[in-house]
């Protein structure tokens, strides 16, 4: 039973707290109680970055400064919790970061370091920026403006998740959904197709990491038809299980696709544009769409799951500094999101964020080759998921290949 599963999984951390905690004692003699924690778990805090006020709430114990909870306990200060790394092996990892994601900021790629287990302060990332990127730190600057805190009236996290399709890309499809209230980016993936199957599988996938919402909140598309009839199954009716409407009622994801397009999908816009602007790629040939999916689907999704990570554990300005994935687990575990009550189909809607007023019903159509493939033929095709400046000839070779197959 899924309802089962999720309810196991929110109390883990609360039962795994108390059965580990040893209980205070108390010591002969002068000095405060000796407290014993699990070296283990006060880590797994640290390193996640929650705050010694925090800290002390989840493992019931009195306040101590953050510098007594890291000598004391971990034997250690807050330096050492950093990668001991050189300005030329942070530059090399920076620059790395930033040739796949060459639009990205360094709070971003804070965030991404952080997901790759590379530990900064943020002054040292913000050099090493301006060190490889001198220019593209100014043009950012220059694009930097001040808005407004919208007004979002979701009470907590997995009370509603927002979800859509992304239809940039050449018969590409990006799937996604994110948490209302955290800002937690649940799922992001490519296909290339808009079925509605493909929605649920990624849904799914996320439910099985994140629990399942409350609600979720849709445009009038065909593709979330099965996510609508699980979410219903699941949650009931006559309590607007799934929410659906026009384009302007789901500006939450829209604000984040802004931030996808920039930093994981233009790169490759730009690279189709060039194959097209030197006729290597004709987008209404079946034959060079196929190619181009089999090379560069892969390639697109490494970029999506590094965008996800960088999104999920960077710091947001708004949110003094704490990341979506701190945010979506402190509240996670206290506010709970057994919410039976109806709600009006104006639940959840930013009004200050950005909108379209054009349908966003997109039909993807697959892509098909005059005949199906045996398996001894895609054998013949190359490897994809090679590095990225591998790609183009991969896909050229590709071309070459299914020609001479389609052509026998």
């Amino acid at each position: 039973n899924q309802n089962i599963d999720y309810r196991v999984t929110a109390n883990f951390e609360e039962v795994l707290q108390r059965f580990s905690i040893q209980s205070q004692q108390t010591i002969a003699g002068p000095g405060r109680p000796a407290f014993h924690i699990p070296s283990g778990m006060l880590e797994h805090h640290v390193l996640c970055g929650i705050t010694a006020p925090e800290i002390h709430l989840r493992l019931d114990l009195p306040f101590l400064p953050y510098m007594t909870l890291l000598n004391d306990f971990l034997g250690c200060r807050k330096t050492d919790l950093y990668s001991p790394l050189t300005n030329e092996e942070l530059d090399h990892i920076v620059t790395d970061v930033h040739r796949s994601h060459p639009n990205t900021g360094y709070k971003l790629a804070h965030g991404l370091l952080k997901a790759r287990g590379v530990r900064v302060p943020i002054s040292r990332l913000r050099d090493s920026f301006r060190r490889i990127d001198a220019e593209g730190v100014c043009m950012r600057r220059l694009r930097l403006h001040t808005l407004r805190r919208r007004q979002y009236s979701v009470p907590g996290p997995n009370y509603l998740w927002h979800i859509d399709g992304h239809h940039k890309l050449i018969r590409f499809v990006v799937h996604g959904g994110v948490d209302g209230f955290s800002r937690l980016v649940v799922y992001l993936t490519v296909a290339g197709n808009n079925r509605a199957s493909t929605v649920l599988q990624s849904f799914l996938t996320a439910v099985d990491e994140y629990g399942l919402p409350s609600r979720v909140q849709s445009d009038k598309g065909g593709e979330n038809v099965d996510v609508a009839e699980f979410m219903i199954r699941s949650r009931g009716t006559n309590r607007n299980s799934h929410i659906t409407g026009r384009s302007v009622h789901n500006q939450v994801i829209y604000r984040l696709w802004r931030d996808v397009y920039e930093h994981a999908l233009d790169l490759f816009y730009q690279i189709f544009v060039s194959l097209e602007d030197h006729s290597a790629l004709h987008p209404d040939n079946e034959l060079h769409l196929f190619a181009l999916h089999w090379i560069f689907l892969p390639q697109i999704q490494r970029h999506l799951k590094s965008f996800r990570d960088a999104w999920n554990f960077h710091g947001l300005r708004t949110e003094r500094g704490q990341s979506p994935q701190q945010i979506w687990r402190r509240y996670r575990e206290q506010i709970p999101t057994e919410d039976s009550t109806e709600v009006n189909e104006d639940y959840g809607i930013d009004w200050n964020g950005p909108h379209t007023l054009l349908d966003n019903t997109v039909s993807v159509p697959e892509i098909q080759l005059l005949r199906e493939l045996t398996d001894d033929e895609l054998a013949s095709l190359p490897v994809p998921g090679g590095p990225l400046a591998c790609t183009i000839g991969m896909y050229l070779e590709t071309v070459q290949i299914l020609s001479r197959i389609i052509g026998d």
